[in-house]
C-alpha cells in the first residue's frame, strides 16, 4: 500500500500594519518586513521622512527641507539605518564644527589618527572662541563627565544639567559659548533645564569615548531623496487613517478616509503622541499604562529659516553661531546664496510676527558673515513646528512609554516615535532606535518562544583604549 504523505497547511506570515511614515515609523517598517512579515505603511503626507523630510517649494517646485537635520558618527542605529535603505552613500562626512562669532569664524577639529578624547586635543589648545581658564574648567569637566559610567547616569536623571554646571564650576560665560551651541540642538532644550543624564550622555557618546563619534554627517540632498528607495513594498503615502476598529483589547483594524478597512495582526503607531491619545478609545486608555502620562510630556518648538541672497554669503557647510537669534545656519546650494538657519527651543520665537523674525535674523547674518553686509535678500520662509519634540527635562523617563504592550494593555498596539523610551533625547537617532525596538517587540510577539529574535539595536561605539585608560575602566 501506497503511503499519501500527509499535506501540511502552512500558517501565513503575520501581517503588520505601521501608521507614520517618518524616521520611526519607516525604521520599524524596514526591519519587519527585512524578518519575512508583510508590511504596510501609511503615510497622510505626499512624502516620507515627516519631520526629516522635506516639502514642495510652491514658489520654485523644488524640495525644501522642512528644518536642516544633521548626524553624527555616535548615532549608529541611524547609520544602520541608512544602510538597510541604501542611502549611506548620500550622507557627506566632516570634522570639523565651525563656530561663528563678531570676531570671524573658530573651528574644532578632530585630528585623524588620534584616539578619542585626544583627537580634539590639538583644536582645543587654540579654541579661541575660549580663554585659557574656560578651556582648562572645561577640561576637568569633560574628564569628570568621562569617568562616569553609563550605568550611573539613572541617578543624574532627576538634576538639571545646570545644578551639574554649577557643581563643576562652569562659569556662564563658558555654557553660553560651548555647552548651549553644542547641546541645545541635540537636545531641542535650553542645557540648564534638561536633565543632566541625557546632556552627559551627548557628551560621552559624541566627543569622549571614540573618534569616530565626532565625526558629523551632512545630507548631499534633499532630506525626501533619502527615503527614495526605502525597501517596502507597500507603501501608501496621501494615504490618511480615520479610526480603529477593536475587539476587547485588540485592534481589528484601521480605517482610511476613502472608507477602505485594513486588517492586521500587529499595528505600529509611529505618530506624535498627542495625536494618539485621539485614537484610542478612554475606556481601553485606561487600561494601557503606557499612554497614562502622556500629558506630562511638554513639547518645544523648533524653528527653521530659509533665506536667499542675491549673492554667496557663506563657503562652508554649517556655522554653529555664537550670537543669536539663529544657533546654526547651513549652506543650501552649491553657491552658498541659499541659507536654512535653525533655533532649537524656539519658544520666544513661535508667535512673534514674521517682520520683526526676518528683521532679527537679516541682520544677525549681515553681522556674522562680511559677504552679506552688502548683499540683498530676495526671498525668506519661516516654519515653525510648534511640537517638534518632547522636552528631556529631569524625570521624564517615568513618562515615556515602552513599544510593547503591557499585559494589561491593548495587545496588538506597538509604538514607536522619539518620545518612547530609548535612553536617547529626541533625536534622528533616537526616532531610528525607537522603530528598531518597535520592531524587536512586534516580532518577538509574532515568533514567541519558537524562533529567538536577536534586536536590530546597534551597539553603540566602544571605548577606545585612551578613553579608557582616562576613565579607569578595565
Amino acid at each position: 500500500m501506497t503511503e499519501t504523505p500527509t499535506s501540511h497547511k502552512t500558517t501565513p506570515a503575520p501581517r503588520v500594519v505601521v501608521i507614520g511614515g517618518g524616521l520611526a515609523g519607516m525604521a520599524a517598517a524596514v526591519a519587519i518586513e527585512s524578518a519575512g512579515l508583510p508590511v504596510t505603511l501609511l503615510e497622510a503626507r505626499a512624502t516620507l521622512g515627516g519631520r526629516a523630510g522635506s516639502f514642495t517649494d510652491h514658489q520654485t517646485g523644488q524640495p525644501l527641507d522642512s528644518s536642516q537635520h544633521l548626524l553624527l558618527g555616535c548615532c549608529t542605529n541611524l547609520i544602520s539605518f541608512y544602510r538597510r535603505i541604501g542611502a549611506a552613500h548620500l550622507i557627506r562626512w566632516e570634522r570639523t564644527i565651525h563656530f561663528r562669532d563678531s570676531a570671524g569664524q573658530h573651528d574644532l577639529w578632530a585630528m585623524p589618527g588620534l584616539p578619542a578624547p585626544f583627537h580634539l586635543a590639538p583644536s582645543m589648545a587654540f579654541f579661541a572662541v575660549l580663554s585659557i581658564r574656560q578651556r582648562l574648567s572645561l577640561f576637568r569637566a569633560m574628564l569628570s563627565i568621562l569617568r562616569l559610567p553609563p550605568e550611573t547616569l539613572p541617578s543624574l536623571a532627576d538634576i538639571t544639567f545646570g545644578q551639574w554646571l554649577d557643581q563643576h564650576a562652569q562659569s556662564t560665560p563658558l555654557i553660553d559659548r560651548f555647552y548651549t551651541p553644542v547641546l541645545i540642538s541635540a537636545l531641542n532644550e535650553q542645557p540648564r533645564r534638561a536633565s543632566a543624564a541625557y546632556a552627559i550622555r551627548v557628551f560621552q557618546t559624541a566627543m569622549l569615548a571614540h573618534a569616530s563619534g565626532y565625526h558629523m554627517g551632512l545630507p548631499a540632498c534633499p532630506l525626501s531623496d533619502l527615503y527614495r528607495n526605502l525597501p517596502c513594498r507597500d507603501i501608501r503615502l496621501s494615504t490618511r487613517a480615520r479610526g480603529l476598529r477593536f475587539s476587547g483589547q485588540t485592534i481589528t483594524g484601521v480605517e482610511l478616509q476613502n472608507g477602505q478597512l485594513l486588517t492586521a495582526d500587529a499595528f505600529v503607531f509611529a505618530i506624535n503622541h498627542h495625536t494618539l491619545r485621539k485614537w484610542v478609545p478612554p475606556e481601553l486608555a485606561a487600561r494601557d499604562e503606557r499612554l497614562a502620562h502622556l500629558d506630562n510630556l511638554e513639547s518645544v518648538p523648533i524653528l527653521g529659516a530659509h533665506l536667499w541672497f542675491d549673492r554667496s554669503i557663506m563657503a562652508e557647510s554649517h556655522a554653529a553661531l555664537l550670537e543669536g537669534p539663529l544657533q546654526w545656519v547651513f549652506r543650501k546650494d552649491r553657491q552658498g546664496r541659499a541659507l536654512l538657519g535653525v533655533i532649537s527651543a524656539a519658544r520666544q520665537w513661535t508667535d512673534q510676527p514674521r517682520a520683526r523674525c526676518l528683521a532679527a535674523f537679516e541682520d544677525q547674518i549681515r553681522r556674522l558673515f562680511p559677504p552679506a553686509r552688502n548683499a540683498s535678500l530676495q526671498r525668506a520662509l519661516i516654519i515653525v513646528e510648534k511640537r517638534a519634540t518632547f522636552s528631556p527635562l529631569p524625570g521624564v523617563d517615568r513618562y515615556r512609554p515602552q513599544q510593547s504592550p503591557p499585559p494589561a494593555g491593548i495587545e496588538n498596539l506597538f509604538l514607536a516615535g522619539d518620545y518612547t523610551h530609548t535612553h536617547w533625547p529626541a533625536t534622528m537617532e533616537g526616532a531610528v532606535r525607537s522603530g528598531f525596538l518597535a520592531a524587536d517587540a512586534v516580532l518577538a510577539r509574532a515568533h514567541a518562544a519558537t524562533d529567538p529574535h536577536r534586536t536590530f539595536l546597534v551597539n553603540d561605539l566602544p571605548l577606545q583604549w585612551s578613553a579608557r585608560l582616562l576613565a579607569a575602566r578595565p
